[in-house]
C-alpha cells in the first residue's frame, strides 16, 4: 500500500470542471482489486450540495499529488461518501487510474492536426485536451 498527499483535484463534468479547494487530502493505492485507489479530500462545506448530487456516480477527475508542479493523473472513481466536519466536508472516492501512455501529448497533437486544427485553434484545443486528458483515440474513426 502506498499513500500520497493530494495537492489539487478537478472533477470533470461534461465540458466543465468542479474544482474543490483541497484543504487537505490523501490518495492511497491499495495495490489490489478492480478499484485500488482511495482518494479523500477535505474542502469547503459550501460544495456539499453540489457533490451530494454526484454521490454514487462514476466520475472522471484529474488529481495532482505530492507537489503542484507534478502533472495531474486521470482517475475514474465513484464518489462514495461525504462527511460534514464543522464548516468543511470530507469527500471520499474509490476508483482506478486511467493510463494515458508516455506519448500522449505527441499523439494528441498529431490527432488534432489530422482533424484540421491549426494556429490559435490548434493551441487552444491542445491545451484544453491536455488539461482534461480526454481519450481522443476513441474519437478517431480512421484507424
Amino acid at each position: 500500500m502506498k499513500s500520497f498527499k493530494v495537492i489539487d483535484m478537478k472533477i470533470i463534468q461534461e465540458q466543465n470542471f468542479i474544482v474543490p479547494e483541497v484543504k487537505d487530502g490523501v490518495i492511497i493505492n491499495m495495490e489490489h482489486g478492480d478499484n485500488p485507489w482511495i482518494i479523500e479530500i477535505v474542502t469547503d462545506g459550501d460544495l456539499a450540495s453540489i457533490l451530494e448530487k454526484l454521490k454514487g456516480s462514476l466520475l472522471e477527475m484529474m488529481v495532482t499529488i505530492t507537489r503542484p508542479s507534478n502533472a495531474p493523473a486521470k482517475f475514474s472513481a465513484e464518489l462514495m461518501d461525504i462527511n460534514q466536519m464543522d464548516d468543511m466536508i470530507s469527500v471520499v472516492f474509490k476508483g482506478s487510474i486511467i493510463m494515458q501512455g508516455p506519448n500522449y501529448a505527441e499523439e494528441l497533437l498529431e490527432f488534432l492536426v489530422k482533424e484540421g486544427y491549426e494556429g490559435t485553434a490548434l493551441i487552444n484545443e491542445f491545451n484544453s485536451r491536455m488539461e482534461s486528458k480526454d481519450d481522443f483515440r476513441k474519437e478517431d474513426k480512421t484507424e
